[in-house]
């Protein structure tokens, strides 16, 4: 597998670490993840494994963002994530890192992840009445959530909140219970998704459209005038507190991910690991990467990749990337295709405020074989 990628140190990576072990699971969720910690030492042992295989193939290269997601990684002793971050940092070259943990609101160890050098919180509180909450089985109630917030940022001053949008119960004094908790504390950096619903989830979990396309909509305009910038479809921040980490996705630039169902994007090289635990643990164990899907980008597949990712970013992308990676793509023809939702400005291809409004049936579209086969004359 080292030769399936080029060693290059012209730009930082970051890294995810998957952490699948929750006390519970939320009606809503669709992350791997488990309520049995029966794996756990072992996982952790093979985490780190995983971790000097990728240093081995990589050699040192450099990190500037680390990311525990999860499953609930404030679910799993502190001395697990301790060795995972050691581990990383003996394998690699930290270089002034936003490191972000997941955390649930009926956590308390903060200062014990802040001494791990921990300098970004990730908190769902999800909604902020109680009644919608119980209904998507969360465990933690409002009052929870503001003991643990209050107490965070005692030790962080860069905290993220979740909301969703379109639960069960939601509804217009509900999302204004959203906006009262986020004018009375100021979290640096808010992210609000809309709820999907999937097959299997279908008959407890259902969508109003309407009235979630309204209460997104009332979310959006009040985090804006509360001074928050939307830079990204679900993710807005107060000045200077954009998620490095995750803007890494957007950018589609490289990143390491590590654990069960993580992925990585390595110079134009996709994988994601296997999604199924024991699986995982054997492949490791056996010196293997564990990957489930392993392909290599054509200039094509990078393009729709980056387009797909960027065009989430309220700034879009530069026009000089695409040109890097497509040198014939002619964006003219892509704007005169989508002229409402679509704009070239400046050195940027971005999306329209209608663009976002449908984004995600308009980067269907935009990425449809068809019409990127038509821009760039079949390359």
């Amino acid at each position: 597998m080292g030769r399936c990628f080029s060693v290059s140190h012209s730009e930082s990576l970051g890294f995810y670490v998957h952490i699948p072990f929750c006390k519970s699971r939320c009606s809503y969720c669709d992350f791997v993840s488990y309520t049995d910690f029966s794996d756990m030492e072992i996982y952790f042992n093979c985490l780190n494994k995983e971790i000097e295989m990728w240093s081995r193939l990589l050699g040192i290269r450099k990190i500037d963002t680390v990311y525990i997601g999860g499953g609930t990684p404030s679910d799993v002793p502190t001395v697990c994530l301790s060795k995972i971050l050691s581990c990383i940092e003996r394998s690699f070259c930290l270089i002034d890192p936003e490191i972000t943990i997941e955390v649930n609101p009926d956590f308390s160890g903060f200062a014990d992840l802040k001494n791990l050098g921990v300098n970004r919180l990730s908190m769902g509180l999800q909604a902020a009445d109680d009644v919608v909450l119980k209904a998507v089985r969360r465990r933690h109630s409002v009052f929870d959530f503001q003991r643990a917030y209050e107490r965070a940022s005692a030790c962080f001053d860069n905290v993220n909140v979740d909301f969703i949008v379109g639960l069960p119960y939601e509804s217009h004094e509900t999302i204004v219970k959203d906006l009262e908790i986020i004018e009375r504390y100021r979290p640096k950096h808010v992210s609000v998704y809309i709820l999907e619903v999937h097959k299997e989830k279908e008959m407890n979990l259902k969508i109003d459209p309407d009235r979630t396309a309204i209460h997104h909509e009332i979310l959006v305009s009040e985090l804006e005038k509360l001074g928050y910038e939307r830079y990204e479809i679900s993710n807005f921040s107060l000045p200077g507190y954009r998620c490095k980490h995750n803007l890494k996705y957007w950018n589609n630039d490289d990143y390491i991910g590590v654990g069960v169902s993580s992925g990585g994007h390595i110079e134009s090289k996709r994988y994601v690991n296997v999604s199924e635990l024991q699986r995982y643990l054997e492949l490791i164990e056996a010196n293997e990467f564990a990957f489930e899907f392993f392909h290599h980008n054509d200039s094509f597949e990078e393009l729709r990749e980056t387009l797909f990712m960027s065009l989430r970013l309220c700034e879009g992308v530069k026009i000089e990337k695409l040109k890097e990676i497509v040198p014939k793509i002619n964006l003219n023809e892509l704007v005169a295709m989508f002229p409402d939702q679509l704009v070239l400005e400046r050195d940027r291809l971005r999306m329209t405020e209608a663009g976002m409004d449908f984004s995600c049936s308009l980067l269907s579209e935009i990425i449809d074989k068809d019409t990127l086969l038509r821009v760039t004359g079949g390359e």
